[in-house]
């Protein structure tokens, strides 16, 4: 058995200060680093580690690099009533997203639905933290984001499209409910966090370099990914490519820099974000009284043997963040060493 590393707990305020501090010894303006540190902490505090504090000592290697643009500020390129296009400004993705969420959700305000398309900008975290947002502010929120191309197409043997993911969230009265997924059989933070502490993964995850199956995370992360149900996650990429990119008039596949392995070049994400307005389709009481009646058919479905309990999407989550909002955030002690040496060598 492979043991845990050590870890440590965080207060919202020690997280907080932790990356502030090593954002800032990087060049990132203030208010920028509120939105970057906001959308890893949603990360870790949901369970989502591959995205959240892990993510960060790649960030400060991109932008020593030049890979980021410290002071990215999104700026609109196009708009027409609920319609907007971004520039990201080779910033952070996660600046872009939050952005992008608040420009839908004053649209859709406004109009009904609020679509906002964004282009050039870099990697930006699990996309619940986006549709979780616009869902705690009573709206339906989608987001879609592309990426370099690490995930073979079905029938492929080689990376021709990234792992694209996308996410829902539907407002709820005591958790929204959260769906987010990649389309590929796994994320590849996900190894790269399985990397850290054992070199093995689960089969049908991947492919070595020579398109060959592969249970090692070193032969992963050098190889290929595949997609989630083959043919299905494939059809799922296909068109978040057509969401983001096309229509943004972003980069798409090879055009799209590796988020690892280009420290020093913008990777040219495009996002796609929709938020739309409950009240101009349904009275919120009939529908919190829909939703509550659908959850509960699903919660009493004849569970399968050895599940005490079935959970709607997002529910898991909202249980444990509940939790670490109270007892803290706990995180690798290596990690928080990593970063710490970071920013003194920055600073120095």
């Amino acid at each position: 058995m492979i043991e845990a590393p050590p870890k440590i707990t965080l207060s919202e305020q020690e997280y907080a200060d932790l990356c502030r501090q090593a954002l800032s010894a990087f060049g990132v303006d203030k208010d920028l680093i509120v939105m970057v540190k906001d959308s890893l902490y949603w990360c870790d505090l949901h369970g989502i580690t591959s995205h959240g504090l892990n993510m960060l000592p790649t960030y400060l290697n991109r932008l020593a690099h030049g890979g980021i643009n410290p002071h990215g500020n999104p700026c609109m390129e196009r708009q027409s009533g609920a319609l907007v296009r971004l520039d990201g400004d080779g910033g952070f993705g996660q600046v872009a997203g939050r952005v992008a969420a608040d420009l839908a959700i004053e649209r859709a305000r406004q109009h009904g639905i609020g679509l906002v398309s964004v282009r050039n900008t870099n990697h930006g975290g699990a996309l619940g933290c986006f549709t979780d947002y616009i869902a705690s502010r009573g709206l339906i929120g989608f987001m879609a984001h592309n990426s370099n191309p690490t995930v073979a197409p079905f029938g492929g043997s080689a990376p021709a499209i990234g792992t694209n993911p996308l996410s829902f969230a539907f407002p709820g009265k005591d958790f929204n409910v959260l769906v987010d997924l990649a389309t590929s059989a796994t994320a590849k933070g996900k190894i790269y966090e399985l990397a850290r502490h054992s070199d093995t993964i689960p089969g049908g995850l991947a492919l070595s370099r020579d398109g060959e199956p592969t249970t090692s995370a070193a032969e992963a992360i050098k190889g290929i990914l595949l997609p989630l149900g083959g043919p299905k996650g494939y059809s799922l990429a296909v068109a978040v490519e057509m969401l983001t990119s096309i229509l943004s008039g972003g980069s798409y596949n090879y055009e799209i820099g590796s988020f690892h392995h280009e420290p020093g070049e913008p990777q040219g994400i495009s996002m796609f974000i929709l938020a739309v307005n409950l009240g101009d389709l349904i009275d919120r009481k009939d529908y919190e009284e829909r939703l509550g009646n659908f959850t509960k058919s699903i919660k009493e479905t004849r569970k399968a043997k050895g599940v005490s309990e079935i959970l709607m999407p997002g529910e898991r989550e909202a249980r444990l963040a509940a939790i670490r909002r109270k007892e803290g955030i706990p995180i690798p002690q290596s990690l928080v060493d990593e970063i710490r040496k970071m920013t003194d060598e920055r600073l120095a």
